[in-house]
This record gives structure tokens, C-alpha cells and sequence, in this order.
């Protein structure tokens, strides 16, 4: 990914078409939190409720109405807003000041309601139609609520059965028709945390409602002191849809804590076709990463994608490398003394690898700079692989990783493919220049995938269409591009990965089978790496250090990242010339994506990356979610992250505190959202702790990073921790599983004859003995002496830690081998 200086950005605050004032709910003459039958409601009231505590009461006479959750309105009064020739017209009969850009307001006219039930892959949903007209005009709009019976769920549908031929307001920001429509004032709700992702670059967190966060709020997160939380996002056309908080547009408003959240189809969209829907969606729950999940589930559910394995492809099995900004050879010219080109250089890379037991999975070698990419074509330089990606990836003996931007205007491909023209710009910095989307195009391009041996695509720069003209002008002009793209790589067994990413992007992923991961963070560059000191104010503009901004953000994209299925990765890692290493390497081992390194030949700290991957074929042992932080963190602005394994029914956990980044004084198991007896594992000070689940852990604030594996003690006392040496010590592909009966515990181990692992565990009292396969296991006086025999076990009593060692002579492939600790 390329990172530069004034790149498109998500605040447009103050940017706005139309005002609201303030509409309380008191002001809706119905009572929505007494759920009084449907039956004894007034003419042309509605109440809808389910079992998670939604409840939608809808006014239709007055235009107006109010969503709840357990009782509370978490967004304010609703009401549905068309603009038509320059002027609004509103469900309500309220007139609300106007920025002189637009006429004074109209009146929908309410023309019928229906009411039902009916079923779709989300469940079965109650609904509640209401079908206004346009004064003036043969249009009719169909304003429908859906509330899901047995799901967490709300959708806000907008229909358009005759289209809308003239829909675009002239800024992307503005939909023409929203809905919903939320007004609000900030006093409203003092007890609400507001989270906001503007993707890789920027999380915005705020005290108080929805209209603290002003801009664009693609997805809205509230959640309050007890945890409750509310998600509210686009759920369809997620390419073309926006969601706004802004402030109320008026010369004359004195109240400046007004805004209003509008959802919709955005502005720039010339028109839209006859049948046309378009839907939000509001989930609730108790815990963010509660929610954040069903949120996802429900986006994937309604595409029918199927959350992707964390081990798709070479490129998610093993390490890979990566030369794009901020990597070594990227940063010095692809050169290096002694090297005739950068092909050479590759294999140099490799050799290195080979030579200390590392296999790479994937190279990515087709970054923006080396690829003719100013001409116009998706070819690479042919000074940097003189002999062509074929030969170079046979040479290697794995797959590439290619990368695709957009092109400039004028190129050759004008001559014989399709294309959308945008407007004049750098590209890809500030233009999308030639947009080349058919099928045959992609179809083409696929075809030069495989000749060049590549397993995956990134495509970056996906930030540059917010607010392009031309490929935001209609609603299906890059849906249709990406759909062309995927089926063509798809059919060539090409996976996909995105960078800088939008939030749109990242919902519009359920709908692509084949986008496994992301880079989430910016270009990570090394200081003593670089050669020219001016990189800091390209990549990272005014951040005084550049670790510390990533991991906070890379953390919390991560939660929206996982949410929906993909796989982040860190970005380039170079383990010897950076100081903070250990904990990026640990980072990108959490995130659960690939685990991108950008090293300068014969600078690689072999050991730490070793803690990553299993020996003996160096498949990276990864947790089974991507990490995302505490709840606690959404309201306090820590850093605690937590991540899992699962093994019969029970995590194992790892939780990771950057305190300079974000301090969280302490946390509890119960924070997990779980309860019992654990057995807490320092990983660098190898000691362990037994707490209770709402006994507080302690956390350091002046240490650099601190990581914790929390493993679940038994009724026995007893507990595995795992395979210590690795950083994700409970990972599926080492301990095969845990089970406890009475006084015994039982674990299997994966692992072949080239490496006998020591596992760890945690036992209250000195185990009377360890049982292998066929034999006792003998027992040693140290962990020095057990590393070095055939197999074994040791209790320290002091630590009150065992450490097993099971013999796997013989095993030529990774197979599972048991021992069972007695008491």
C-alpha cells in the first residue's frame, strides 16, 4: 500500500443539505415503552416488538417514529425526508430551517399502510409498510420496518417501485431520500459512548450520543455503562450507501448540540431504477463483541458467504514477504550491493529463509513501483525481473502475491476494453484515472495471474472512489466492477485481499467469496531502516510515533475486521531493525492475517518469528478470531486486546496490553464474559496465577507491552496451558484436545519426528504421574533436562507448572499423540 499526504479522508464536518430541529419523544402521542397491544393502539399507530428488546412505534398520521432497546431511545425521533427539485419534503409536518441552497420544505402525503409477516434468510420478521407519495409527481415511496422475532435485529427498508429518475443532490454526502432519519441533541443521552470507524486510518470515540461524532458514521456504534449496544450501518448497496451525523443546517440555530444521523443511497447517483431497495440495519446486545458478531453473522447471513478459514492458501498458512512501502528494499531502491537486479535480490531473500528452516509461503513482488503502472499497464519492470515473474516464481518454488491499482487515463488498454473516464486527478492518489471493469478485461487479467504463478491479488487504493464523480454517479457501477473482478479471478483459483480499505469496502466484503484478508494498518516503516528521513510525514503525517497510532487503530479496526470474516495483517514486519518487533510480530500473530515481513537480506531475527509457526513446516498457529479490544476499552481508551482458542467448548485466552498506547489499570476474566477458576500465564516471566473470574488482574503501566494466556482450571485443579514457546500456545493445530475426567487430565499434541514440543500446564498439587501412549512417561529434576530427552515430564513446586514432553519418533507426517497427567 502507498500512503500519501492529503489522501482522501471520512470527516466532512459541517457539510450539509437540510436541517432538523429537535423532536422529543414525548411529542409522538404514543406510548412506546408501554408496549400496549396493536389492537389498543390509535388509528395509525403501530407497535412492533421482539425477544431481544427492540421495539419500533410508529406514528404514520404524524410521520413520526421511535426505536428502542430495553426501554431506551438510543437515537431520537425518526422521520422520513425526500428532496425533489430542490426542495424537502418531510413525513412531518414540522418546517425546519434551510440552508439557502434549498426551497422551503413540503409535505409527504401518507397514502396507505401494511402490515405482515414473512421470512428470509435472517429469520422470520415482522413488518410495517408505509407507502407516502410525492406532491406533484407520479412517485410513490414504500418505508418499511422489519423486526426479526428471534434475532437481535432491525432493518429499515426503502423501496422504490417506480424508481427515482432524478435522484442525485449534488453531494455525495446527502441522500436524496433518507431514511431512516434520526434526530437528536447530545443531552439527550449522557450515558452513551459513541465509536466510529473510518477504516485503517482513523476510529473516532466520543462521550455522549450519535451527534457527538459529527461526519460520516458508514458504522455507528453506541454502547453505554452497562454495556448495552447498538450498531446501526448500511445493509445493502454498501458501495453506494452512506450513513451522516450532522449538525442542524440553520443561520439561526442556537442550540448547536443538534444534529441528525441521515441514511440513504448517497447524493451523487443520477438515478435509481424502477424496483430499486435499499436497507440499514440496527443490531443490538449485551457487549460490544457480542454485538459486533451478530452484526457480521447478519451481514454474512444475507449474502450467504461463509466466514473464510484462517488458513486459505499459502498465503495464510506460512509467513510471506512483502515489499511495498516501508519494507527494506522498497525504501532503498530495490537494490543491494552485490545484487545485479531485484529478482536476485528475491532469491537472496529466499535463500536466507531456507538456510534457517523459514518457509516463506507467498512473495509479494508486484508492488505500485514495480510495475509499469505510469504507462497505463499492469505489467512489471523489466529492469527489476529481467527473466519475468514465471520464471522467477518457478525459481522460488512458491506463489506470488500480485497487486492491482488504478490505472492513468490514455493507456493502451483504452483500445480494447471498456472503461469509465473519471475526473482529472493524480492517480491513484486523488483519481480513479481509467476504470476498466468488464468481464473480458478481468477475464484477461486473470489469465496473466496465472501465468505468473499468483495465488492472491491485493487491490489497493479502494479509498480513492469516496466522492468520485463519475463511478459514484450509479448505483451499480462498482458493484458490477467488483463482481466482474471476482468471478473472473475466482474461476482461476485466485483469492483477493483489500487495502486501504473504507468501511464500505470492508461490508461490501460478505458479498465476495474470495477476499480472505486486509492490510489493516498503514505503511509501516522502520526509522533506522530507512534512507531518507522524510518518510515520517509521508506515512504517518503528524503522529509522534507511529507504533503506538497503529496499534490503536489496527486494534480496533481489527473488532470490525473480524466481525464480518477477514483476516488483518499488520503490514511489513523487519524484526531486527525495528525496536518495537516483538510486539508488531505479536500483533500480526493475533490479528490472525498474514504475517507480512520486509527485511533486508541477513537481518532477520529467525527466533522471534519462530514464535509464531510450528517447527517442522512453519504453519503459523493462529488464534481462532482476530483480536479486538476489551468492551471496557470502547468507554476507558485502553489497549487490552483479547483473542481465543476453543477446545470442547471452553477458550483459552490471550490478552495483550500495549499500556503506552492505551492504559488499562487492570481488567477481569469476567471482562471475557465468562466465570470460574483460571490459571493466569505470564508469557515473558513464565509464572502463573490462579484467580477467581471477577478477581482483578493487575496491569502494568510502565512495561512496553504485557501477555497474558488465561487457561481454564479444572475441577480437578489442574490445566493446560500450551505449547509456551509460541505465541498462540492453545492453537488447534498444536493441541489437539483437552479433556478432564475426576483426577486425570488428557491433552493431544500435533507434531512430527523432527520436534518433540513441551507442553505446559498448571496442576494445584504434584501429579503422581504422566502416561503416554503405550508406556509411563519418566520423570525429570528440570525443564533443562527435559528439553533435552526424548520425552518426560517435570512439576515445578514452586510454580506449581508441569511441563510434559511426548516422544514422536516415527511420526514422519504431523499426527496427534496423547499423554494424561493423574493426581
Amino acid at each position: 500500500m502507498n500512503t500519501h499526504k492529503g489522501m482522501t479522508r471520512r470527516r466532512f464536518v459541517g457539510m450539509t443539505a437540510g436541517g432538523l430541529g429537535l423532536l422529543t419523544q414525548a411529542s409522538l402521542n404514543i406510548q412506546a415503552l408501554d408496549f400496549i397491544p396493536n389492537d389498543n393502539l390509535p388509528a395509525g399507530s403501530y407497535l412492533l416488538r421482539n425477544k431481544a428488546g427492540i421495539a419500533v412505534s410508529i406514528d404514520s398520521k404524524a410521520g413520526k417514529y421511535i426505536v428502542t432497546f430495553k426501554g431506551k431511545s438510543w437515537f431520537g425521533t425518526g422521520i422520513v425526508s425526500v428532496l425533489s427539485d430542490s426542495r424537502w419534503y418531510r413525513s412531518i409536518d414540522t418546517a425546519y430551517p434551510e440552508v439557502e441552497a434549498f426551497k422551503q420544505q413540503g409535505r409527504l402525503v401518507f397514502k396507505d399502510a401494511e402490515t405482515g409477516s414473512a421470512s428470509d434468510s435472517i429469520g422470520t420478521f415482522d413488518f410495517v409498510d408505509l407507502t407516502w407519495s410525492l406532491p406533484g409527481t407520479n412517485a410513490d415511496l414504500t418505508t418499511s420496518f422489519r423486526l426479526y422475532r428471534d434475532q437481535p435485529v432491525l432493518t429499515f427498508v426503502q423501496k422504490y417501485p417506480n424508481g427515482f429518475p432524478h435522484y442525485a443532490s449534488g453531494n455525495w454526502i446527502v441522500p436524496s431520500v433518507t431514511f431512516p432519519q434520526f434526530v437528536m441533541e447530545r443531552s439527550c443521552r449522557r450515558d452513551l459512548y459513541s465509536w466510529i470507524s473510518g477504516g485503517m486510518w482513523e476510529h473516532r470515540r466520543s462521550y455522549g450520543p450519535a451527534s457527538s461524532s459529527l461526519g460520516t458514521v458508514d458504522l455507528l456504534l453506541l454502547t453505554d455503562e452497562e454495556n448495552e449496544t447498538v450498531i446501526l450501518s448500511p445493509f445493502a448497496n454498501y458501495l453506494t450507501a452512506t450513513q451522516q451525523s450532522l449538525p442542524l443546517a440553520s443561520n439561526t440555530e442556537t442550540n448547536p448540540t443538534k444534529a441528525f444521523i441521515s441514511c440513504g443511497i448517497e447524493g451523487l447517483v443520477e438515478e435509481l431504477p424502477a424496483g430499486f431497495e435499499h436497507q440499514h440495519i440496527m443490531v443490538v446486545g449485551q457487549g460490544v463483541n457480542r454485538t459486533f458478531k451478530a452484526w457480521g453473522d447478519t451481514l454474512l447471513a444475507r449474502a450467504g458467504k461463509l466466514r473464510p478459514s484462517k488458513y486459505t492458501g499459502d498465503t495464510l498458512k506460512y509467513p510471506t514477504y512483502w515489499d511495498d512501502y516501508g519494507s527494506y528494499y522498497r525504501q532503498h531502491n530495490f537494490k543491494e550491493e552485490g545484487f545485479k537486479s531485484y529478482e536476485d535480490i528475491v532469491l537472496g531473500i529466499a535463500e536466507d529463509a531456507r538456510k534457517n528452516g523459514l518457509r516463506i509461503g507467498a512473495y509479494q513482488v508486484q508492488d505500485l513501483d514495480q510495475l509499469r503502472n505510469g504507462e497505463g499497464l499492469f505489467e512489471p519492470r523489466q529492469d527489476l525481473f529481467p527473466h519475468g515473474l514465471k520464471w522467477l516464481r518457478e525459481k522460488l518454488g512458491v506463489p506470488l502475491e500480485a497487486y492491482f491499482a488504478w490505472l492513468p487515463p490514455n493507456g493502451p488498454y483504452r483500445k480494447k476494453y471498456e472503461f469509465y473516464k473519471t475526473p482529472a486527478g493524480v492517480v491513484p492518489e486523488y483519481s480513479m484515472g481509467d476504470v476498466f471493469h468488464t468481464e473480458q478485461f478481468w477475464k484477461d487479467t486473470a489469465e496473466k495471474l496465472v501465468s505468473w504463478g499468483t495465488t492472491l491479488m491485493q487491490h489497493d487504493f479502494l479509498s480513492t472512489y469516496e466522492g468520485n464523480s463519475a463511478m459514484m454517479s450509479g448505483v451499480d457501477k462498482m458493484d458490477g466492477y467488483f463482481r466482474n473482478m471476482t468471478k473472473a479471478l475466482q474461476e482461476k483459483g485466485i483469492n483477493m485481499q483489500y487495502c486501504m480499505a473504507l468501511p464500505r469496502n470492508i461490508m461490501q466484503s460478505t458479498e465476495n467469496p474470495i477476499i480472505l484478508s486486509l492490510q489493516g494498518s498503514l505503511d509501516h516503516h522502520v526509522p533506522t531502516a530507512e534512507a531518507q528521513s522524510t518518510y515520517r510525514a509521508v506515512a504517518i503525517g503528524n503522529y509522534p510515533d507511529e507504533d503506538l497510532f497503529a496499534w490503536k487503530q489496527l486494534m480496533f479496526a481489527s473488532a470490525f475486521y473480524g466481525a464480518v470474516g477477514l483476516w488483518p495483517s499488520r503490514d511489513n514486519i523487519q524484526t531486527m531493525a525495528d525496536p518495537n518487533a516483538y510486539e508488531d510480530t505479536l500483533l500480526a500473530n493475533l490479528l490472525g492475517g498474514e504475517i507480512q515481513l520486509g527485511h533486508k537480506i541477513g537481518e532477520c531475527n529467525f527466533d522471534l518469528l519462530k514464535k509464531t509457526y510450528r517447527d517442522g513446516d512453519c504453519l503459523i498457529l493462529k488464534p481462532d478470531r482476530p483480536i479486538a479490544p476489551l468492551d471496557r476499552c470502547y468507554r476507558e481508551k485502553g489497549l487490552v486486546g483479547y483473542t481465543h482458542s476453543e477446545h470442547n467448548g471452553r477458550n483459552w485466552f490471550y490478552v495483550f496490553s500495549l499500556p503506552r498506547a492505551g492504559y488499562l489499570p487492570s481488567f477481569r476474566v469476567s471482562d471475557l464474559g465468562t466465570t470460574g477458576k483460571w490459571a493466569v500465564y505470564n508469557h515473558e516471566s513464565h509464572t502463573v496465577t490462579a484467580r477467581d473470574a471477577d478477581s482483578p488482574i493487575e496491569l502494568s503501566e510502565d512495561a512496553k507491552c504485557e501477555y497474558l494466556i488465561l487457561a481454564p482450571i479444572f475441577d480437578n485443579g489442574m490445566t493446560v496451558i500450551g505449547d509456551v514457546s509460541k505465541f498462540v500456545t492453545m492453537a488447534e493445530m498444536r493441541i489437539a484436545s483437552v479433556e478432564s475426567s475426576g483426577d486425570s487430565l488428557r491433552v493431544g499434541v500435533i507434531s512430527n519426528q523432527n520436534h518433540s514440543p513441551i507442553i505446559t500446564g498448571y496442576s494445584a498439587v504434584w501429579p503422581k504421574s504422566v502416561q503416554g501412549k503405550d508406556e509411563s512417561l519418566a520423570a525429570v529434576t528440570s525443564v533443562d533436562q527435559l528439553q533435552k530427552a526424548r520425552s518426560g515430564w517435570f512439576w515445578d513446586y514452586q510454580t506449581r507448572l508441569w511441563h510434559v514432553k511426548v516422544d514422536f519418533k516415527g511420526a514422519t507426517a504431523f499426527e496427534t499423540r496423547s499423554f494424561q497427567l493423574s493426581l
